[in-house]
Order: C-alpha cells, then sequence, then structure tokens
C-alpha cells in the first residue's frame, strides 16, 4: 500500500471511529499543524528524509480536507475554505524547495485560526457564539 493510500486509510479508521464529525476535521487540522511544524523542525535539523515524510503527510492531510469539502451545501466558506487549503499547500510546497524553516511554520500558523472555529463548533451550540464565520458542510465518508 502507498503512503498516501495509507494516509487515506488512516483517515477513514478515524471517521469510522469518531462519532463527532466536527471534532474529526479538528483532529485533522491538528495532525497537518503538527505535520507542517515538524518539517520546520527537520529542516533547521538538515533531515531532509524525516522532512520529506512530514511534509507528505501534511500535504494528504490537506488534500483530504479539500476532498471532502461539500460546494453543494457549505455556502461561501467551501470556496474560501479550498482557497486556504490551495494556499497552504503552495506555502508548504515552496518552503520544503527553500529548506525556509519560517515560510513552513508560516503554512502551519495559516491553519490554526480555521482549526480553532472548528474547534469551537465541536464544542457544541455553548462555543457557537465564539465563532466569527460559518463552517463548510463536510461529508466524512
Amino acid at each position: 500500500m502507498s503512503g498516501k493510500a495509507n494516509a487515506i486509510a488512516a483517515y477513514s479508521r478515524v471517521a469510522n471511529t469518531e462519532t463527532n464529525p466536527l471534532q474529526q476535521v479538528v483532529m485533522l487540522y491538528d495532525g497537518a499543524i503538527k505535520f507542517l511544524r515538524l518539517a520546520a523542525n527537520d529542516i533547521e535539523a538538515g533531515d531532509l528524509a524525516a522532512r520529506a515524510a512530514h511534509t507528505n503527510r501534511a500535504l494528504d492531510i490537506l488534500a483530504y480536507l479539500q476532498s471532502i469539502l461539500d460546494f453543494d451545501r457549505g455556502g461561501e466558506v467551501a470556496p474560501t475554505l479550498n482557497l486556504l487549503y490551495l494556499s497552504v499547500t503552495a506555502e508548504t510546497l515552496r518552503a520544503g524547495a527553500r529548506r525556509d524553516k519560517a515560510m513552513m511554520l508560516r503554512a502551519a500558523e495559516l491553519l490554526v485560526p480555521v482549526r480553532d472555529s472548528w474547534a469551537s463548533n465541536a464544542a457544541g451550540p455553548a462555543a457557537l457564539p465564539r465563532v466569527s464565520a460559518p463552517v463548510a458542510t463536510v461529508a466524512l465518508t
């Protein structure tokens, strides 16, 4: 099984074991942020193999998040998230090619506010007033 197939299988396991779809999305963001930060540390350490592995894992998560966007029911947010994922992907690829730790960290930090919005929504109705933007409808099938 290829690396990408392994990653997709892992995400499917998460989707099948968690009951809250919003929490599943938060977990995916957490993974992408974690792997981008690890890749930044790998750049600093000069570990090209680890940087490639961590970057690829982050890119797989971003591709998965992009693939589950529901453009029919997601309103204005789905295209906005799509642009975010494209931007973070491009920033990640540039950071890897340039071996630029700061750029890789910037890619991770672009995801943090959106992750926090998903987390607020996943916390339930009491947390909804804290959310400043609507959330796209996501189908995790």
